[in-house]
Order: structure tokens, then sequence, then C-alpha cells
């Protein structure tokens, strides 16, 4: 019987790959070596940020607002650690009575608490502890920059990105002691880069990028109430990326939740996650962790508090900038190199959609793009320069990086492509030059396209951190023997003084108003010029005579060191109070003949002969008070009182 011819089992037809198992995004790279060199440089660029970084947040003093965030975190440290039983923070108001005492409880104070953990169980100095933790955290706002641009362009784009950052002179010189806006920002720019990764992995994102957009969103939001933006930006990521496939699409219009299992989990966890440490450190969310974070978001978009700032030439209240604020500032304070790119990408944008993958495009420009946007339309109220809108520059940055990356790629002359690189090489060293120059008070910076610091003076509020009180305190502490006989005033005196007890030093300031410096009796004075009149500034008035050490940078005073060597005005002050003017007049006379730019001097010897009888004299005292300082409100009052013959 004949064998049975064995039919070799015909192969099966190759499976198909499903179309969800391709990636959706997708970028080209460089060379593998020209990759792997970048890689190297970026690796090198990132430890050398983390590490050195650290050594020079000595170099900074508290700024305006860490005064009080460092008490809130104090207190929310024992509330904390006594588990609610020590609750002096509710009832405490930093404002005394001037604002809503409960405004401070609407901020996630995790770095205070951990800063305050440590300095208390340590008995180190509360500041310098506070400020080496700050510049390790905000760490994360250069790394997570440059690796969102690699995401989308390559590590030489990464690189790109995260030198942007390194040189923007605003963000760099605030990562050390703000307390609120950098590290907020370092962790909006870690929870969108989590969101980059977690839309490249759909639609089964792996625990590991679940777990990075948990972190970053819960970080940011632990900061900065402004967090819970990023929970619905998770949404429309995703759900956009899902609907442009049309895999994807026909799985979420049918409902197919088991499909979509392991996505709908990750999100869970992505918000479950960031809520808990969002609220793990703030007390008043302790007390009502579901409704204390949306209540505080609404308190901080009508932010209550009003002050007086200066915006092109005019002062102006927080609640009254226009429109453009934000933008300008923008614009004029970040490194002219990342300005010119951005624009410019905006122009070359359907190419720039051709070289990387655009919807990552859209993503970068819209955390930046939206917010700004509503602020602007919500006319949100907004404090000196746009350090609250911090975060929106990141995605800026890194779009920047990304239209080099692209002109790199496109540009193929050798010439041209030097060109471009000059233009990279250039426009890095210009603010590395102006932050090496000036270092610590770096966060004056305006660029080179408004005419830069010099160009502004006057024009804008400029050291309103009161970053110059360290380096003041430093130079005093050094120059000036200590005598507790001698009394030290100051228009900035908490900043001051917490800068003399970094130094180890027994020295303390006496607050004083810079235009009631004359009426106090003192020896030594620091000056910063907030709330001097941008006039006097712009005409030189600033610092006045007497003055034996100034900070300066490119040529403007940023604070000045005094030393009295006269009292006469002060004399003569006290006198005229106290109706002695024909005893007073010798003084104030002595006063302006020996400073002939001492307004305050003028204005008071003014009053002086016009009480006398002597009305042209008053005037003409008056008068050059008011060519000194033309914003001299009380001058005015009074030149338009006598002029008038009242």
């Amino acid at each position: 019987m004949a064998k049975e011819k064995k039919v070799a089992p015909a192969k099966a037809a190759p499976r198909k790959t499903p179309q969800q198992s391709k990636p959706l995004f997708t970028f080209e790279t460089l060379a593998e070596n020209q990759e792997k060199l970048f890689k190297y440089a970026f690796i090198i660029v990132a430890a050398l940020i983390f590490v050195v970084r650290p050594f020079f947040s000595s170099d900074f003093g508290p700024s305006g607002d860490e005064l009080t965030h460092k008490a809130l975190g104090d207190l929310s440290y024992n509330y904390i650690t006594t588990l609610g039983h020590d609750d002096s923070l509710f009832r405490y108001d930093p404002t005394g009575g001037r604002e809503d005492m409960t405004l401070l409880q609407n901020y996630g104070p995790m770095l205070e608490v951990l800063s305050a953990a440590v300095y208390k169980n340590a008995n180190l100095n509360p500041f310098t502890t506070r400020h080496f933790i700050l510049t390790v955290f905000t760490f994360l706002l250069f790394f997570y920059c440059g690796m969102a641009a690699y995401k989308i362009g390559g590590w030489r784009a990464g690189l790109i990105a995260m030198l942007f950052m390194l040189v923007s002179p605003r963000l760099l010189g605030e990562s050390f002691n703000n307390p609120k806006d950098p590290p907020f920002a370092a962790g909006y720019m870690m929870a969108v880069y989590g969101l980059l990764c977690l839309v490249s992995e759909l639609p089964r994102p792996s625990w590991r990028t679940i777990i990075l957009a948990m972190v970053g969103i819960g970080l940011a939001f632990s900061i900065r109430v402004g967090g819970l933006l990023l929970f619905p930006y998770t949404i429309l990521f995703v759900g956009l990326a899902l609907l442009m496939n049309d895999e994807w699409r026909k799985h979420l219009l049918a409902l197919d939740f088991r499909y979509y299992g392991r996505l709908i989990a990750g999100i869970a966890v992505i918000f479950a996650g960031a809520w808990l440490i969002a609220v793990a450190c703030w007390p008043a969310a302790w007390r009502h962790p579901l409704t204390q974070p949306f209540h505080a978001l609404a308190v901080q978009s009508s932010y209550p508090t009003v002050i007086s700032i200066l915006y092109d030439g005019k002062v102006i209240g927080s609640n009254e900038v226009p429109w453009s604020y934000n933008p300008f500032y923008i614009s004029a304070t970040s490194p002219s190199v990342v300005v010119l790119a951005f624009f410019l990408g905006l122009a070359l944008l359907p190419w720039l959609r051709k070289t990387f993958k655009g919807y990552y495009l859209f993503m970068v420009l819209f955390v930046s793009a939206f917010p700004i946007f509503w602020i602007i339309y919500g006319k949100s109220a907004l404090l000196n320069g746009w350090r609250h809108s911090y975060f929106t520059y990141t995605g800026i940055a890194v779009f920047a990086a990304l239209v080099f990356e692209g002109l790199f790629r496109i540009v193929k002359p050798k010439a041209v492509n030097y060109v471009v690189a000059a233009v990279l090489a250039i426009g890095i060293l210009l603010p590395a030059t102006f932050i090496v120059r000036n270092f610590p008070v770096i966060y004056v910076y305006f660029n080179e396209l408004v005419g830069g610091v010099k160009g502004t003076y006057g024009d804008y509020n400029i050291d309103y951190y009161a970053a110059s009180m360290k380096p003041c305190a430093d130079w005093f502490v050094k120059n000036v023997p200590y005598d507790s006989t001698k009394v030290i005033v100051c228009n900035n005196g908490g900043e001051l003084n917490e800068c003399f007890k970094m130094d180890k030093s027994k020295f303390m300031s006496h607050y004083i108003r810079y235009r009631e410096r004359n009426e106090q009796d003192w020896d030594y004075a620091v000056f910063a010029p907030q709330f001097v009149d941008p006039e006097m500034m712009k005409k030189g008035f600033f610092a006045p005579k007497g003055t034996i050490h100034k900070i300066e940078v490119d040529g403007c005073v940023i604070a000045c060191i005094v030393k009295r060597e006269s009292k006469e005005d002060h004399v003569g002050i006290e006198l005229l109070k106290k109706n002695d003017v024909m005893g007073a007049i010798p003084h104030l006379e002595a006063a302006v003949k020996e400073d002939p730019n001492n307004e305050i001097a003028l204005m008071y010897l003014g009053l002086a002969y016009a009480a006398t009888g002597h009305r042209d004299e008053g005037l003409n005292a008056l008068g050059r008070a008011l060519n000194i300082s033309p914003n001299y409100q009380m001058a005015g009052a009074y030149y338009q009182r006598i002029s008038g013959g009242q």
C-alpha cells in the first residue's frame, strides 16, 4: 500500500500588525555617533547644573515674599507634626488686618514644610537651608525642559533647550530664592514631559510613565494651585490623540473600556496620586481635601492683593495692568535668541510640522499660550514683573530650541550651518556674560531688544524682590566696623536683617521709607530703588549724596549704602515740625548747601520760606525739589497752594 504523501501544512499568512501597535509619534534623529555625542553633552551639563548651582545658593538673601512664606512653612510644619493640635496657622495674619488673613492658606506649602523640617531639626539658618532646597528642587526646571525638547527633536534639541533655560536670568536668578514661581514651573515642566511620554505610549502607557506624570502634576499642584490646570490638560491631550487615530477612535466611540483598561486605570492613578501629593503638606486641605483646592483656585484667579507697580514709566495698580503686560515682559526680559527664535518658529510652523510631529508642537505651544491667553482674557491682577507666569516660558524655550534644531537639519551648505551655530552661540553667550558680570543680582535683566537694563531703567520695577540686600549686607559686614550705637535704616529692612543673620552679624536695621529718609535720625542707610521716583532714577539722582558703596547693573544703581555725614536736614525738619520756623531755616539752608539735590530738605526749606513771607524764595525751593523729583506729591501740592496765593 502506497504511503500516504504528507502534505506540508500551509504557512500561515503573516499577521498584520495592528494599527494600534505602531507608534503614533516618531522623529528623525542625527547620525548615531552624533546623537551619542549630544547625549553625553546633555548628561554632563545636567550633572553640572545639579551639582554646581547649590554652591551658589548662599549668595542669595530672602526674596520679598519669602519672609511670609517662611512663616507659613513654620506654622504648617507645627500643624502637621502635632496632627492639627497646633492650629495657630489659621490665626496667622502677616498683614496686620490690611488683607484677608486666610490668603496664604491658599498656597500649597510643600517646599516650605520640607525646609522647616530640615532647619528646625538640624539647627541651621532658615534661609540658607531654604535656598539650598529650592536650588536642588528647581533642577527639575532645567532638566525637564531639556527632556521635553529631546522627546521631540533629539539630544541636540534637548541640550539647546536646557541651555536656554540656564541662561534665562530672570528664572535662573529667582530659582534660588523665589519659593513659588520657579518651583511651580519645575513641577509644571516635569508634568508636561510626563504627558508627552504618556501620549507617545498610547493606548497602553507604561506604569513608569504614569508615575512620572503623576509626580510632576502632584509637585506642581503642591506648590501652587494652578497645578489644577494639568488635570484637564491630561484629558485634553490624551483625548485628542485618541481621536486622531482611526483604530483608537473606533474603540473610544464604542466605549470599549476593556480596550482602554490600562489607560483608564493609569489616568485614575495619575489624578488620585497627584491629589494626594498636593494635599499631603497642606493644612487647609487637610480640613477640606476635596474643596479647598478649588476655593484656592478661585481666590488666586482674582488675586485680592493690589500693589503699586511701575510699568512703562507710570505707577499703576497691579489690577490695572494692560493686556500687553505679560507678553511685553516675556519678550523684553527673556534672552533675545529665545524670543527671536520663537517668533521665527511661528512663521515657519508649517515647515516645522513636517520636520517634527505636529501634535507634540501643539502640546508645547499650548502649555505656554493657553495660560497667557487666560490671564489676558480674565484680566488677572499681576504683581511686579511676570514671575507668576514663569511656567509659561518653559514651552517657549522648548519651542525655540526646536526651531534651531530644525534649522540645523534643513540647512545643507556647511557655511550657512556655521552661521546658524554662531547665532546660537552668541545668543547664549550674551545673557551668560550678563549673569557672570552681575551675579547674584541677575533677575533684573532686560534684553538687547529693549536696550538692556540701562535702556529701561526708571521705566519698570527693577529689584522688586530685594536681591541686592545680600551683596549689600556682605559688603557692610566686611567694611563697616560693628558699633551698637550706630543706627542703620533701610527701605527693605526685613530682607536686610535676615541677610545680616545669614552672615552671622550683629548688625540690625530699622525700616524707613525712601521719601522720609531725611526725617529720621540715622548713621547708615541701605536703599533699594523701591518706591523711588522713577524720574530721579532717570536723571541720576539715585543714589543720594554720601553713598559709600553701590550695587550696579550695567552702570545703573540697583542699591546703595549711604553714610550720613551731616544731620542738618533732620534737625531743621524737627524744628519746623515744632513750629520753630526761624530756627529751622539755617539748618535746612546748610543741608541744601551741602547737598543741592536733597529734594526733601528743599521741600521743607520752601515751606519755611513761605511761612515767613518769602513767597518767591519758597516757590524757588519747591520748584527745585520738583525738578529733582517731579513725582514728589507733597512738594507739588504745596507748590500749587503757594503759587495760587492760598
